[in-house]
This record gives structure tokens, sequence and C-alpha cells, in this order.
């Protein structure tokens, strides 16, 4: 019963190592994925924050579009001559078209051709009219978009209101208006961004009185727990997610460290079942080396290391040291055989 519960207690010591070697393993690992996780996230913050910098910028080079015209307005008193001309001018590749609104009704376009539709009383617009009017009466430059293009694409429209002093007050003069190609605007951003290793998207106000973004240019790949950075342009808010990819060294990685860690556990657990299995049989040789293999007694060589032992622990004792032997144990051998001796060794034993 005893021997049953020991061997018991044996078998429980390398199943108790295993567990334990893969609950640190477990510890390890979700430290290492933490610490990461977190050095990952304050990297990608900075990140966001640099490239929410550079879309600002991008975004300022259509508004300084506005700013240009702003100041010849004011300068001119309220007339832009050459129009046409002043914008060409100012043209650029990410430009769709560029407008004046005086009284806030679109009067001159650059370039015409493919824009004429463009002409409208933006104050009585049904789309255009309520955001038009806060720009107005809160002066403030706003941002309406992305929408779609007639001559394909997104766009968003930037306005803003120009005022002109006259008899110490400012009059409201109009609009000073420039339609920005998107993504084609800050094109060069995001692919920067892309090749730095993260997926995007970029979101804005659709309202400057709300508060929910919508959507205006992204990366295909959904963003799950992003990084988000927001920041003003104009009167409208924006909102940069970005998230680094999933790369592949970084899965080989966590699977190398997760099966390099089962791997010495399984190893420490062996090497334990070999001591376990060692320990037994040194404690098995040792019991035959002083024992007697018929009777199970001490023989001679276990019998003087018992008595020393004895002897050195008990120093002050006396000891007494008994033989016995069998008389005609040989008439036992010859007259009931060999097998019958040995009974009769270990009934005296």
């Amino acid at each position: 019963m005893n021997s049953r519960k020991n061997h018991d207690k044996k078998l429980m010591l390398p199943v108790l190592i295993f567990l334990v070697g893969c609950l640190v393993l477990t510890v390890v690992l979700y430290h290492s994925y933490r610490s990461n996780y977190k050095q990952v996230r304050n990297v990608t913050a900075l990140n966001a924050a640099t490239y929410a910098e550079r879309l600002q910028n991008d975004m300022n080079r259509g508004v300084a579009i506005t700013d240009t015209l702003e100041e010849i307005a004011i300068s001119e008193n309220g007339k832009i001559d050459n129009f046409q001309k002043v914008a060409r001018d100012l043209m650029a590749d990410f430009i769709q078209s560029i407008q004046i609104a005086p009284d806030g009704v679109v009067t001159d376009i650059y370039p015409e051709a493919g824009n004429e539709a463009g002409k409208i009383d933006l104050m009585n617009d049904e789309s255009r009219g309520e955001i038009c009017r806060y720009g107005r009466d809160n002066k403030v430059v706003t941002m309406q978009g992305p929408f779609q293009l007639k001559q394909g694409g997104y766009g968003i429209a930037v306005r803003k209101p120009v005022y002109i002093e006259e008899n110490g007050h400012e009059d409201f003069w109009g609009f000073t208006i420039v339609i920005i190609r998107v993504p084609e605007i800050f094109a060069d951003s995001m692919k920067a961004l892309s090749d730095f290793g993260y997926n995007y998207t970029l979101y804005k106000t659709a309202f400057p009185w709300e508060s929910e973004f919508e959507e205006v240019y992204g990366s295909e790949e959904e963003l799950k727990n992003p990084v988000s950075y927001t920041f003003d342009i104009g009167d409208s808010k924006w909102k940069l997610d970005i998230m680094p990819y999933k790369t592949q060294s970084e899965r080989i990685y966590l699977y190398a460290a997760g099966i390099g860690g089962i791997i010495i556990v399984l190893l420490l657990t062996g090497f334990t079942c070999a001591l376990l299995v060692l320990d037994e049989h040194r404690k098995k040789f040792k019991k035959l080396a002083i024992t007697d293999a018929l009777t199970g007694i001490n023989n001679r060589h276990g019998y003087d290391e018992r008595v020393t032992r004895y002897l050195k622990q008990n120093p002050d004792n006396h000891c007494v040291g008994v033989e016995f032997d069998i008389d005609d144990f040989k008439t036992i051998n010859d007259m009931y055989g060999h097998a019958y001796g040995d009974v009769a060794l270990k009934v005296l034993s």
C-alpha cells in the first residue's frame, strides 16, 4: 500500500512540473506580448501625431488658396480682376476647381469646362445652404464632403467667408472656394504611412456642429482597436486612425517562442522522469547490494554498514551481535530438496 502511494507521489511530480512549466511559459509569453504591444502602441501614437500633422499641412495647401483669393478680394475692395489668370496660377494637381461666390452666389469657376453646374446660390441650396450660412455667421472656414464629383472621383469643398471693412464695420462679401480632390491631396502622406507598415482610416465631421465622424479615405483592411489622433482644420474636426500590419515575422516570433517554450517544458518534464527512474534504480541496486536475494535480510555488507552507522549515531551505547545457525541444514536439502531448504531459510529469517 505504501509502495503504491509512493509511486503515485512520484508520478505527480512530473505532472506538477509540466503544469507549472506551462503556467510559467504562459505568463512569460503574455508579459512579452503585453510589453511588445505597449511599445508598439506608443510608437504608433507618435506616428499618428506625425502623419496627422502632415495631413493637416496637406489640407492647408488647399485652404491657402482661399486665403490668397481673400487677400486679393480685400485689397481690391471686393473685385478680383483677371480671375481666370489668377486661378490658373494657383491651380495644382489636387485641385478640381477654384471658385468665388460674391454674396454667396458662385459667379466664377476655374476651369470653366465641366464645372458649369457649380454656379449656384450657395446660401439657398438644399445641401449646401446650412453649412454656408454657418460659416458666414461664425466667420469660420468650413469643409464639406467628401462628395462624388461629376468628373469622377471625390472632392471636399473648402469655403472661406470673406469680410470687407467699410465705414468702420465688416460686411460679408462672399466666399472664396476650392474643391479639393481626395485622396489626391494627401496621397503622398498616405502612401508613406502605408509604406511604413500601417493600415489607416481618415475621418472628418460632416458638419462643424456635429461630433460624429464620417470616413474620408482609408486602407481596405478593417482596423481593430486602432490608435486615434484628432485635429482641427478650419472649423472641422478630423480623426486619423492607424494600426500596424500584423507582419509575418511577428507571427513567426510568437509561434517560435511558444513552441520553444513547450519544448523546454517537455524536456524538463522528461528530465524529471529520468531522474526519478534513476533514483528508483539506485535504490533497487542499493537494496540488492546490501541484502540477501533469497531471504531479504541484510548480507555481510549490509550488516557491517548498518552496525557502523548505528555506532556512529550512538557512540555511548553498547552493541551486541547475535548469530544464528541451522543445525543439520544439509539434511533438509538432502531429504526434501533445495526448494524446501530455501523455504526453511526464509522462515528462519
